[in-house]
């Protein structure tokens, strides 16, 4: 009895519960099956797309079996500026102007007045590009000269038993075209004087001695400038 009573409970309870229309249930079912059905058409689709596709694949790989595509590394931004013509040219441009720079500074030689001939020595020295005078009048003050090798018009010496003196004319229009430096040793004016003057006709023959290390261009130059007699 008690098994009939809960039956017939629970029959009550489902005819009183609400029913969905058959529409409704039909439309969902509908939509799952579609959604089903697109899901692996798209699937299918995408795996024949692929299996469709033609892989060319060279001689080599063919043997290898490396079908795999290659990568290219793009050089450095630095790099490919220095392949082009203009990074080398600017490039080049650069190494040239370091190395004036250095050689600029690179002396050939010094060589100071006699003390106490001269009781604040004067120096002349000469380098690469130039030929410079400081003539000394006190103590702390001097008075600077430059001139480029390419102004020197003449280098002139007049020698004694130990001493010499050295006169050079240069092109620069100014109240003094020749510029003389006395008591200087002997054997520092000869030597400056050919340095001078074997630069001098270096320039005139248009030599090109900038890749000349400091030894052989200051033996070089001796030979140029050295007299016949």
């Amino acid at each position: 009895m008690e098994i009939e009573e809960g039956q017939d409970v629970q029959k009550s309870s489902q005819s009183t519960a609400p029913r969905l229309p058959k529409s409704y249930n039909f439309l969902i079912q509908l939509s799952r099956k579609m959604g089903t059905v697109a899901t692996k058409s798209s699937i299918v689709h995408d795996v024949r797309s692929f299996m469709n596709q033609e892989i060319s694949i060279s001689p080599s790989e063919r043997v290898l079996g490396n079908a795999l595509p290659k990568l290219t590394v793009s050089k450095p931004e630095r790099e490919q500026t220095q392949d082009t013509p203009t990074g080398k040219t600017k490039i080049q441009k650069q190494k040239d102007l370091q190395k004036i720079v250095s050689q600029s500074h690179q002396l050939l030689m010094s060589a100071n007045t006699v003390f106490p001939m001269s009781l604040f020595p004067d120096t002349v020295t000469v380098d690469r590009t130039k030929v410079t005078i400081t003539r000394r009048d006190f103590f702390w003050s001097s008075d600077t000269l430059s001139i480029r090798i390419e102004d020197v018009l003449n280098v002139q010496v007049s020698l004694g038993p130990l001493f010499g003196s050295l006169t050079i004319a240069s092109r620069v229009m100014s109240t003094i075209d020749h510029f003389k430096i006395g008591h200087l040793w002997r054997s520092d004016a000869i030597r400056l004087k050919h340095i001078i003057q074997g630069y001098m006709i270096a320039q005139h023959n248009k030599i090109d001695t900038s890749h000349l290390s400091k030894k052989d261009l200051i033996e070089t130059l001796i030979e140029l400038g050295h007299d016949s007699n």
